[in-house]
């Protein structure tokens, strides 16, 4: 029997009836897959649904994104079909194809594709991101075709004429003293290296930090946002597991006086991790924080940002302009570098010149120009900037404005035919159009180069697998009302329990909160005369603007995360003239 995906999702305990019906509701007025919208909403993760799809219909997960096949493959799944149904042609054993499918439900390619070629399928699931990866390795043209195809277009001598020049790398970086690397490469020491690193990975932590304390040396992962202790060790190992890590990221071990950045690349249980390391002296040692970036989350679609359907149609109105500004605003660790790769993944097309200015680079995308800022030889964010403007680029992402300079040039960039994304550190979109001004960006040239501006937090997604249903308590009611001046219509909590999944906290993952203004016509008047932030607050009010606390209480409501989670992490910095109902009714 042919099961469906919200019963398998059901059955699993990761979604409520409730839930699903609302999700098939949106399917039905959107057209778009099921799995997509539950992923939208918020209601589940792309790798739960893998999980459960993998327990509930006993197939096992691969990982194809490494594997090579044979031409004869390709003939059964053409490259259209593998990249339009996520899907990857495994093997071919009698008169079986092994066929690794990104959705296992999709009976429909799985019926054609076997009638078609006259043939079984074996269906395995694979994630998304592996499965793209394998079609990219395995489908793309041969470098002799290429070569043959080019040299049918050209004078097959025309590289005679072309003569390289010799550069030396600015980058390359010296040796070290051997005699350091002794103690540090001792088999205990690299072994817990390599399994801090390990360990990080599969518990999904953006960060290590490996903290000297006056008689031992703490290790805490942050996960979900949040910092966790997991490791403790002597102080006299600290020297050899610092000089490790230096070693296998090019910095300088005989230096312990100065803070050091580096980076380095590992491979996972089938996935590319990047690392950023930095190292900063303390009263104790060496204060160590390794980033860990996971190559393949690197392109996620902006359908799967889990943005309102609203918000999303209006950002992608944005990209259709030929120029203007987006910018992305808030604090460091709330998913504004996500939000930007979203959207240029978005953005991205053959007849597009797109170039990123990053600081550093965290993710290579294909297809586009990436500059790393290195302020040390002078490659500052203005500096490259203002180079890039001669390179003729249809779009630019500039990291991070920091100066008025970087300021300046973006903003008559996105006023001379460019689009321009940016981001900011400030608390909401309102205040960022008084920190631009205050930096001394004329009011005038900034109402008519901004086209929209989003703030963002990311809150903590309640685990699926525990977590409790209480209703709402007068005592939260009256916070909101006297706290926050809103009148909560929200008549029932999802609260953390805690289970293995989660590790106990109640919390499994991370979703993100969006307060999007789109720069109006009168918006832009009240801009250009400089007009206070509680006019452009009542202007974007008006406009039904949904602002940051409003939208995470939204979330509060479907069960995605708790009410005190968003209170701890969601600034309220607009307050109404009167007592209003939070969000949108359900």
């Amino acid at each position: 029997m042919r099961k469906k995906l919200g019963e398998v999702l059901i059955e699993s305990g990761l979604i409520s009836e409730e839930q699903l019906q609302k999700a098939l509701s949106i399917q039905k007025e959107k057209k778009q897959k099921l799995g997509t919208v539950l992923i939208h909403e918020g209601f589940v993760t792309k790798e739960q649904i893998t999980e459960a799809l993998s327990t509930k219909l006993k197939i096992p997960v691969i990982l194809c994104h490494e594997m090579h096949i044979d031409d004869s493959l390709k003939k059964i799944v053409s490259k259209e079909a593998a990249l339009e149904n996520l899907i990857f042609p495994v093997e071919l054993k009698n008169n079986v194809l092994t066929l690794a499918m990104a959705d296992p439900l999709d009976y429909k390619t799985i019926d054609n594709i076997a009638f078609k070629n006259n043939i079984r399928v074996k269906e395995v699931i694979s994630y998304d991101w592996s499965i793209k990866k394998a079609i990219e390795e395995n489908y793309e043209e041969r470098l002799e075709e290429v070569f043959d195809q080019f040299s049918a277009a050209v004078d097959a001598n025309v590289d005679k004429e072309v003569e390289f020049m010799e550069e030396k790398d600015e980058e390359e970086i010296g040796g070290t003293i051997e005699s350091l690397y002794s103690k540090s490469n001792f088999p205990p020491v690299v072994k817990l290296v390599a399994m801090l690193i390990a360990d990080a990975t599969s518990k999904r932590s953006s960060d290590i930090h490996i903290e000297p304390r006056d008689k031992f040396v703490q290790v805490r992962f942050r996960i979900d946002g949040e910092m966790r202790n997991v490791l403790r060790y002597e102080k006299t190992l600290h020297e050899s597991v610092v000089s490790r890590i230096k070693i296998i990221s090019n910095l300088d071990i005989t230096n312990r006086r100065l803070p050091q950045d580096g980076g380095a690349q590992v491979a996972f249980k089938g996935k590319v991790v990047d690392l950023r390391i930095s190292t900063v002296p303390t009263v104790y040692g060496e204060k160590v924080v390794i980033r860990l970036l996971d190559q393949s989350a690197n392109l996620i679609p902006i359908e799967e940002l889990g943005m309102p359907e609203q918000t999303m149609e209006r950002l992608i109105e944005v990209f259709k302009r030929p120029q203007g500004m987006l910018l992305v605003t808030g604090p460091t660790g709330s998913g504004k570098t996500t939000t930007l790769y979203a959207s240029i993944n978005q953005l991205r097309s053959d007849t597009k010149n797109m170039i990123t200015i990053e600081d550093p680079v965290e993710y290579k995308l294909p297809g586009i120009t990436q500059i790393p800022v290195k302020e040390s030889i002078g490659r500052t964010f203005a500096a490259i900037l203002r180079s890039v403007l001669r390179q003729d680029p249809d779009v630019v992402m500039v990291g991070e404005i920091r100066d008025f300079e970087t300021a300046e040039i973006a903003v008559k960039a996105a006023l001379t035919g460019h689009l321009v994304l940016s981001t900011l550190h400030t608390n909401n979109t309102i205040a960022t159009i008084s920190r631009l001004l205050d930096i001394g960006i004329a009011p005038y040239l900034l109402s008519s180069a901004l086209s929209a501006v989003i703030a963002q937090r990311l809150v903590r997604r309640l685990c699926n697998y525990c977590k409790e249903e209480q209703p709402m308590s007068d005592e939260n009611i009256e916070l909101l009302k006297n706290a926050y001046n809103i009148c909560s219509d929200i008549k029932k909590l999802y609260v953390p329990k805690g289970c293995p999944k989660c590790t106990n906290t109640g919390y499994l993952g991370r979703v993100a909160v969006y307060e999007f203004l789109p720069i109006s016509t009168r918006i832009k008047k009240l801009i250009s005369r400089n007009a206070a932030d509680n006019d452009i607050f009542e202007a974007a009010e008006a406009e039904g603007v949904s602002f940051l606390f409003n939208e995470a209480l939204s979330k509060v409501r479907s069960g995605v995360t708790s009410l005190d989670e968003v209170i701890a992490k969601i600034p309220m910095d607009y307050y109404s003239t009167s007592c209003s109902v939070s969000a949108q009714a359900a």
